[in-house]
C-alpha cells in the first residue's frame, strides 16, 4: 500500500475470502480507494500414497506410484525424480507414464537404474507437502 503501509488480518476463516475495499486518506484532500481480493487457503494434508509392484525381472522393474491430495479446495500434484522436475515429453516416454489427473505415475526401469527417489508434491498457493518413493527398495522389496 501507499508508503509501505500494511494491513494485517488475523484469525481468518475459509469463508472470509472475497473482495475488500479500503479508503486511504493521504492528506485531508487526497483519498485513495483500493480494492483487494482475499483468498484464504487451508493447510494441505500429507499426501495419500500407494505403490504397487507390477513386475520385477532381471531386465525391468515395473511399478505404479500413486499420490493424492485431500482436504478442502483444489490441490496440485507434481512429480520429481531425484529433485529434478520433468518436462512433459519425458513423462510421456516409455519409461514414465503419467495419468491424466497427474496422481498416478507408472515407471519402468532396469534394476541397475532403480537407485533413484521419486517425489510427489501436493500443494495449494499457501502450503505444500512432499512424499518420497525409494524405487530401489520398492523394486527389491516387492512394493
Amino acid at each position: 500500500m501507499h508508503n509501505e503501509t500494511a494491513l494485517r488480518l488475523r484469525d481468518l476463516q475459509r469463508g472470509d475470502s472475497g473482495v475488500f475495499g479500503a479508503r486511504i486518506k493521504l492528506q485531508p484532500a487526497l483519498v485513495d480507494d483500493q480494492s483487494f481480493n482475499l483468498s484464504v487457503y487451508e493447510s494441505v494434508p500429507s499426501p495419500r500414497t500407494r505403490s504397487q509392484l507390477l513386475a520385477s525381472t532381471l531386465e525391468w522393474c515395473n511399478l505404479t506410484l500413486q499420490c493424492q491430495g485431500s482436504g478442502k479446495g483444489a490441490v496440485n500434484v507434481t512429480w520429481k525424480r531425484d529433485s529434478l522436475a520433468w518436462a512433459a515429453p519425458e513423462l510421456g516416454s516409455d519409461r514414465h507414464q503419467l495419468s491424466p489427473d497427474g496422481t498416478t505415475l507408472r515407471v519402468a526401469l532396469p534394476p541397475a537404474a532403480a537407485n533413484v527417489t521419486y517425489a510427489c508434491t501436493v500443494s495449494n498457493p499457501a502450503d505444500r507437502k512432499v512424499a518420497r518413493f525409494d524405487l530401489q527398495a520398492l523394486c527389491q522389496g516387492g512394493g
